[in-house]
């Protein structure tokens, strides 16, 4: 991480400023692979370049091993005349719906990606000139640092959605896009945003399933408490080889008939795209999941509302996806 980034840092117990250990770290052109930040009460590791909030091993831990397995798979970068073409940076600008805010320039921005992953929707704002710090409670953190390794724009963190790292009244946007429905309680990650943005003008923009929807079926619950049990003894392995089976046998019965696809997705759900390795992702990411929350397009305005949101508006992705400024 950039030494700069810790000004926008805090302790995420006592809300203290934070300050690098200079005597156990190593600083260079700026730069701290391993060292130590510290408050007056606690002190938390930089490690691989990430500053460390959390242990690593918490309810995250499927999200851990998949984006470092599948790490730049939803990169526009890596997309370019693919069937996925452009498509992270639709889905950011259709979530996030800002330049109808009247936010058309991100240059000296200062953003916060709530759930990062490898970082796809980090690439795309950093394509539009913002400061970014991604933050992710999985080991997602470790692909996200090494596909940004050399941009000392991007600061990548390990914490809690639900107990942001971060200042208060510090960051000019914010987004999560598929992230707090994995939480224990999604509306207070909605809060602990809040507390983090400018007032006046900061923005935040959400996006999680629906209820309803293909993340609701009873078949992809099922399937995802299979997977739970034996992730405790059997790790990745059997959702990984029920992935590649659905995807491999079941996919090509789907492009021949949207109602056979349907029918088969009762019993073996998966996510049927355009590019392979994306329904493979996508797949994998249903069914694997310790919390997996669907919601209804008024419960998240009225998330928005209670916390104390201006603006409050849908975006144009499915019918939960929201943004709202700080008063």
């Amino acid at each position: 991480m950039h030494i700069k980034f810790i000004d926008y840092l805090c302790d995420p117990i006592t809300k203290e400023k934070l300050d690098i250990d200079l005597s156990r770290s190593k600083v260079e052109n700026g730069i701290c692979k391993e060292g130590f930040l510290y408050s007056n009460s606690n002190s938390y590791p930089i490690k691989k370049g990430v500053v460390r909030f959390v242990d690593n091993y918490n309810y995250s831990e499927s999200f851990g091993w998949q984006w470092n397995y599948w790490s730049r798979v939803q990169f526009d970068s890596e997309n370019i005349n693919k069937p996925m073409h452009g498509h992270t940076t639709k889905m950011w600008e259709s979530i996030t719906d800002f330049k109808n805010k009247g936010i058309n320039d991100l240059n000296s921005k200062v953003v916060l990606d709530v759930g990062c992953g490898p970082g796809r929707f980090i690439e795309v704002v950093r394509n539009k000139g913002a400061l970014v710090i991604g933050l992710d409670y999985s080991m997602a953190v470790d692909a996200a640092y090494r596909n940004f390794e050399n941009d000392e724009n991007v600061c990548i963190i390990q914490g809690d959605a639900m107990n942001l790292p971060v200042k208060a009244n510090s960051i000019d946007i914010a987004f999560s896009i598929g992230v707090l429905h994995h939480t224990p309680n999604p509306s207070n990650g909605v809060q602990e945003v809040y507390k983090v943005l400018k007032p006046n003008g900061g923005w935040f923009a959400l996006s999680v399933y629906g209820s309803g929807g293909y993340y609701d079926f009873p078949s992809v619950q099922f399937w995802r408490k299979v997977f739970a049990f034996t992730w405790k003894y059997l790790g990745q392995w059997p959702p990984l080889i029920y992935t590649y089976f659905v995807i491999t046998v079941f996919r090509p019965f789907a492009k021949l008939s949207r109602n056979l696809g349907r029918v088969i997705r009762l019993f073996f759900p998966f996510i049927n795209l355009p590019d392979k390795d994306w329904s493979l992702l996508d797949t994998f990411d249903s069914v694997t999941p310790s919390y997996q929350s669907a919601h209804g397009s008024y419960e998240i305005y009225c998330w928005f509302k209670a916390i104390g949101y201006n603006n409050i508006e849908p975006t144009n992705w499915g019918n939960t996806s929201y943004c709202g400024s700080k008063k």
